[in-house]
Parts: C-alpha cells; sequence; structure tokens
C-alpha cells in the first residue's frame, strides 16, 4: 500500500533510484506546484533504466546523468502541446458545428425541425442515438424556462428576445461527442454534403480533395479523445488509439504513408490537422510544433529525446 510521503521523502526516493536533483528548494516547489504523481509518474518512463546489464534486476532505477529537469522539461513540453493541440482542435470543433448546423437548417428549415425524428436518418440502428440527441436538444431549450440557476444563460436570453431556439444556436452547448452523434445520425445525404464542405475548403487551400461521410466519422473518432485528453491535462504525447481508424483514403490525399494516420500518435494528428485546418492556421501550427520540439531536444539527453519522438509518432533527422 502506498503511503504519504513528504516533499523531501520524495526527493530522497527519487536519488535513491538514480535521479540527480541538483537544486532541492526548486525540486520542493515544482513538486507542490505539480504533484508527484502527475510529473514522476506521468512522464519518468523514457528516463528509465531499462539495458538489463546495468539494472539486472529490473528495479525503478533512472538512466545514468537522468535529472530532475528531464522530468519537468517533459512535463512541461507535453503541457504546451495539449495547449497547441486543444486550440487547433477548438477550431475544428467549431468548424464542424457550423456546417452540421447550417446544412441540416438550410434542408428542414420549419421551426424545431431538429425535434422531429423523421428529419434524421432512417435506418434502425441509428434510431436510439437519434432519440438520444433529440432529448438532448430538447432539453438544451427547456432549460430557459428555469429562472434561477441557469446552466446556460445564453440560451434563455436568445429565447426571451426570439421566442425560439433555432440549432445554429444550440450547437454551441453541445459538446464535440454529441456533435459527432448528431452527425452520425443524420441522413446520408446530409452527411456526405457535410464531408464534401470540409473536402471543399481543403481543396481551396491545397488541391482537389474527396472526403466521404465513412471517413469524417472516423475522423471525429480520433479527435474526441485528443481533444479531451487537451483539455484535461491527461499525458499527451504517447496517446495512441487502442483501435486504429482506416483512412486509406484521406492519408493518400494527404500523402502520408499506408496506416500512418489511423494510429493516433501525435504525428497522426498534427498530419490530419492539415485537412482540419485552414492553411494558415496550420503554418502557424506547424511552426509551433516544430519549435516545441526543438526546444525540449536542447533540453534532453539524446536517447531519451528518441524514445519521446518515436512515442509521438515522429522521428528524429
Amino acid at each position: 500500500m502506498k503511503v504519504f510521503a513528504s516533499h523531501d521523502e520524495q526527493i530522497q526516493i527519487l536519488r535513491q533510484r538514480g535521479m540527480i536533483v541538483a537544486d532541492e528548494a526548486a525540486a520542493k516547489r515544482i513538486l507542490a506546484r505539480e504533484n508527484y504523481y502527475a510529473l514522476i509518474d506521468g512522464y519518468k518512463e523514457p528516463f528509465l533504466e531499462r539495458d538489463e546489464r546495468l539494472n539486472p534486476y529490473g528495479l525503478e532505477r533512472y538512466a545514468a546523468s537522468t535529472e530532475f529537469g528531464h522530468v519537468y522539461a517533459l512535463y512541461r513540453f507535453d503541457r504546451e502541446l495539449r495547449m497547441l493541440m486543444l486550440n487547433e482542435l477548438l477550431k475544428f470543433e467549431k468548424n464542424i458545428k457550423s456546417k452540421v448546423a447550417y446544412r441540416f437548417s438550410e434542408k428542414f428549415q420549419a421551426t424545431d425541425s431538429f425535434l422531429e425524428s423523421t428529419n434524421y436518418s432512417p435506418e434502425a440502428e441509428r434510431h436510439h442515438e437519434r432519440d438520444r440527441i433529440i432529448s438532448t436538444l430538447a432539453n438544451l431549450i427547456k432549460s430557459h424556462k428555469k429562472r434561477d440557476r441557469v446552466r446556460y444563460p445564453a440560451i434563455r436570453e436568445f429565447y426571451d428576445k426570439h421566442k425560439n431556439v433555432p440549432l445554429w444556436v444550440l450547437v454551441n452547448f453541445l459538446s464535440l461527442g454529441q456533435i459527432s452523434n448528431f452527425y452520425s445520425v443524420i441522413d446520408d445525404e446530409l452527411r456526405e454534403r457535410i464531408a464534401r464542405d470540409i473536402a471543399e475548403e481543403f481543396s481551396e487551400d491545397y488541391e482537389p480533395a474527396q472526403l466521404q461521410a465513412e471517413e469524417l466519422d472516423a475522423i471525429l473518432r480520433l479527435v474526441f479523445p485528443y481533444r479531451n485528453k487537451s483539455a484535461h491535462e491527461e499525458v499527451l504525447y504517447r496517446f495512441r488509439l487502442t483501435h486504429p481508424e482506416k483512412l486509406a483514403g484521406v492519408e493518400a490525399m494527404l500523402r502520408l504513408e499506408s496506416g500512418s494516420l489511423g494510429k493516433g500518435t501525435v504525428s497522426s494528428m498534427a498530419s490530419l490537422l492539415r485537412l482540419l485546418l485552414a492553411k494558415e492556421e496550420y503554418i502557424v501550427f506547424t511552426n509551433e510544433l516544430e519549435r516545441l520540439m526543438a526546444d525540449l531536444k536542447v533540453e534532453l539527453p539524446r536517447r531519451a529525446y528518441g524514445e519521446i519522438m518515436r512515442d509521438t509518432g515522429f522521428r528524429e533527422n
């Protein structure tokens, strides 16, 4: 059973395992702010000694010359990576919400048309999720009737002014998971139209391209965990999907190696964002990502940096 350890004891444990803690006062301040579990347990892996000749019993030992600052540098890199990814994925989230609301409202223009089950896919296997989405939207509308402790005052204010709440307002209060589910249960004509909208934006920036609705489904399934991990302070640099997505058509469009995109690595997501962002935004993103990796390379031992780049899906030149 794990027992409480003071910051002094935590530093002693790290030293016993071979880590160099040159500035003890600074290390204690960092541990007080960041939490031992989040910092050490989350980011120790690239710095552990796995050579059986040097660590024959497989104990938790750090490779020679590993410093506390090395682990903290990776921690800071991952934090900045999450912020960078989240910023770009929120742009895509806003884009897909806008497109879904626009195309659905364009086709079904009656008030509250999104509450009518007949305006969704007729396929029986989609009906359960369809009903959940309709219920979610209906509950959002009902929220304006609560005069106290309203969760979304903006919905009430819009209703008070216009006497209805259209889909293009409601989508702003849906999660990415919910809008992904909404997209999955609308009719196939609308699904293909929205996928085509995204492909057309890419075509304007680069070259003619096509995107199928099933491919957009897979992209949303890939984006969803990245968006959540980025928002919730989870370790991101070594994340990958348990079950890779099949995106051969998108890989061909982006001129990527077959099977590389669906793995869900940081490298995969960085490549996918070329399709999901405006060209000028993607250039800014890649420049910032390259800066983060270059800064990390300067701060870490070569072996650890190489392992981290393998975890992200990138390779050192």
